[in-house]
């Protein structure tokens, strides 16, 4: 308990050298949050909450249903739901959803709508591009530069169009 006391403190503390933006979110629902400063919308910092929106976001967002970043995400967010616009850095949880990811996309179910650079890990993987790595049960991907390793691997511009244990293209 002291350490997390100790961490908001200097969370609170650092609020004027991200002026402008939130260093601190509490989110109870959606965009029923407090920040400090002020601004729920554009977050640079930490965020806990139950369920969580915010238009961009830099640092940890740690919600426990759902957290949503309409435009960037940059760091990690995690929840039961995930989803973002554009992603850089760690997105994970049950089901997580992009629409560009450049990093780590991890769950049971990950949805990327655009180009996904580097790895997506759980039981169902998704993208319209990918150039790195697709581990999981069932890999799909459109278009791939790299390697989908898993019981079903589906690359149209694969080595095959659908092969079990290892597919991809260099």
């Amino acid at each position: 308990m002291k350490k997390l006391a100790v961490i908001l403190t200097l969370v609170l503390l650092t609020g004027p050298a991200f002026a402008g933006a939130g260093a601190l979110k509490l989110s109870l629902w959606g965009r029923a949050a407090v920040a400090v400063p002020n601004n729920i919308d554009d977050v640079k910092g930490l965020e806990i909450g139950i369920g969580s929106a915010a238009d961009t976001f830099q640092g940890v967002q740690f919600d426990l249903l759902f957290a949503q970043t309409r435009e960037d995400m940059k760091g990690l967010s995690h929840a039961l739901v995930t989803f973002t616009d554009e992603m850089t850095g760690l997105q994970g949880g049950f089901i997580t959803r992009s629409n560009h990811l450049r990093g780590v996309q991890w769950g049971a179910l990950n949805l990327n709508m655009g180009q996904m650079s580097g790895l997506q890990w759980g039981l169902y993987n998704q993208a319209e591009s990918v150039s790195g790595l697709q581990v999981g049960f069932i890999n799909y991907a459109k278009y791939i530069d790299g390697l989908q390793i898993g019981v079903l691997n589906i690359a149209e511009n694969g080595w095959f169009p659908a092969m079990i244990l290892v597919n991809g293209r260099f």
